[in-house]
């Protein structure tokens, strides 16, 4: 071999040498920047809102009877549905007996006297009357009832 092959040889090594360290680097920025839009873009774990998640249900204990907007008569059983806060608020599912049902009971009086008795016949009314009543009940206790649900509905 002479001087210019030997110096071709070593430029051509050294020629591949840079290629890998290029290729190298660039694989090293891309999985850095791989890893960087995963960490940006992947979705923030959303902790549950203890105000707005299911807590304790307290069941009313004596059905009432109310007068319809027709002169009939309905007698419902009412359950509460609290949320985790007012739950804890009251000191666990344990603690929940002593909890004050008397302005659900106004509501279901004010909402559900509305309504006559052949429109509480249809599912669809029904279904909106409890909701009325569960925005109405949740109203009146500061969001601490998420859902009234009818434990009895025997209309007369």
């Amino acid at each position: 071999m002479t001087a210019t092959a030997a110096d071709e040889a070593t430029e051509e090594q050294g020629n591949k040498k840079l290629l890998i360290i290029i290729a190298a680097a660039a694989i090293v920025v891309l999985l850095a920047a791989g890893f960087v839009a995963f960490t940006m873009l992947k979705p923030k774990s959303v902790e549950a809102d203890p105000a707005k998640e299911p807590g304790a249900i307290v069941t009313m204990e004596n059905a009432m009877t109310l007068n319809l907007a027709d002169g009939k008569f309905l007698k419902t059983g009412l359950a509460l549905e609290l949320s985790e806060k007012a739950t804890t608020e009251l000191g666990g599912e344990k603690a929940v007996a002593a909890f004050d049902s008397s302005k659900a009971r106004d509501a279901a009086i004010q909402v559900l006297g509305r309504y006559k008795y052949s429109d509480l016949l249809v599912p669809k009314t029904r279904e909106a009357a409890q909701q009325a009543l569960s925005q109405e009940v949740s109203k009146r206790y500061d969001g601490q009832v998420l859902r009234v649900y009818f434990t009895e509905f025997v209309m007369q």
